[in-house]
């Protein structure tokens, strides 16, 4: 009987060895860029299944929940393509490592589109689990603002007070401090922590910027985070307004400011920081990871990058 169990278990053993080589992508680029939509997807899951929660259990705004839920989310997300990747999440701070030399373009382009792809699964598949919530909620007549709005399940929308600049204002500043705490976590000439602890890191990084921010509504800082789940509810019943609100002069700030803001903190951290280190201290960031060495891609190893 034994003998029939072990050959059994080797059996086993081969066919997972034979699904796994088969199904085994050997292309660095083609498996970061999966690992950079699953990661997007799981971060986006539980960034819009928390709001939804707290709305249809009474506790619209949570200040404390969301941030704190916000923070967690990019630490799981980060453990899921931290290894592959070091899981960027954000289109902009993707943006903002090519445009420091960081990671090369080719891999700045795919990562980006997983993310918008992966972000806009994640709004669908929300949308299907709390659907019949959803109309218990509002009775199937959407609404973007008062007591049955529900478009801020998906996107960001501006504090009564904001006015068109203070909300530029909002998105570059979140978006610049974002990416100098996120530099200064991945840079191992500076105090780094160990690879395990770094989705923990940026996980505190976003809570305490959900909080910073939570009086002006808060802050994108993401722009998969925010257009690929607008885009989904403008397809799914809210309409137009969701892109039209300002007379279209909001839906683009969440979009098109965090990488302007991204690119700005990132070009102050290396020119007040990483520039004057001393010539001893080795050069760059860096783990023990072995990301992206796809011939399109800078073979610099990359740290856990993050949202908000």
């Amino acid at each position: 009987m034994s003998r029939i169990t072990r050959h059994g278990s080797h059996t086993s053993l081969a066919k997972k060895d034979f699904v796994v080589h088969l199904l085994r992508i050997e292309n660095p680029l083609v498996r970061g860029t999966i690992a950079e939509f699953f990661s997007a997807f799981v971060f986006i899951f539980f960034v819009l299944s928390t709001q939804a929660s707290t709305l249809f259990s009474g506790r619209r705004g949570d200040m404390l929940l969301n941030a704190v839920n916000n923070g967690i989310a990019v630490s799981i997300a980060m453990f899921v393509s931290g290894g592959v990747t070091g899981a960027f999440l954000n289109p902009a701070v993707t943006l903002a490592w090519a445009v420091i030399g960081k990671l090369r373009w080719t891999c700045c382009i795919f990562y980006s589109i997983a993310q918008f792809v992966g972000a806009f699964a994640a709004a669908a598949v929300i949308y299907v689990l709390y659907y019949d919530a959803l109309q218990s909620f509002d009775g199937g007549h959407r609404e973007l603002f008062g007591s049955n709005g529900t478009a801020g399940l998906y996107g960001t929308y501006p504090a009564d007070h904001q006015t068109f600049l203070s909300s530029i204002i909002n998105e570059l500043v979140g978006s610049g401090i974002l990416l100098i705490a996120v530099l200064s976590v991945s840079d191992r000439r500076n105090w780094r922590p160990d690879n395990g602890l770094f989705p923990l890191v940026n996980g505190l990084i976003i809570v305490a910027l959900n909080l910073a921010f939570y009086g002006n509504g808060g802050v994108a800082m993401n722009p998969a985070r925010d257009l690929s789940p607008r885009l989904f509810s403008y397809f799914s019943g809210w309409g137009e307004e969701t892109f039209s609100l300002w007379n279209y002069q909001w839906f683009w700030i969440p979009f098109a400011m965090p990488y302007a803001g991204a690119i700005i903190g990132a070009l102050m951290y290396e020119v007040l920081i990483e520039f004057h280190w001393s010539p001893e201290l080795s050069h760059g960031t860096a783990t023990n990871l072995e990301n992206c060495k796809h011939e399109e891609c800078e073979e610099h190893p990359l740290i856990p990058q993050a949202f908000a």
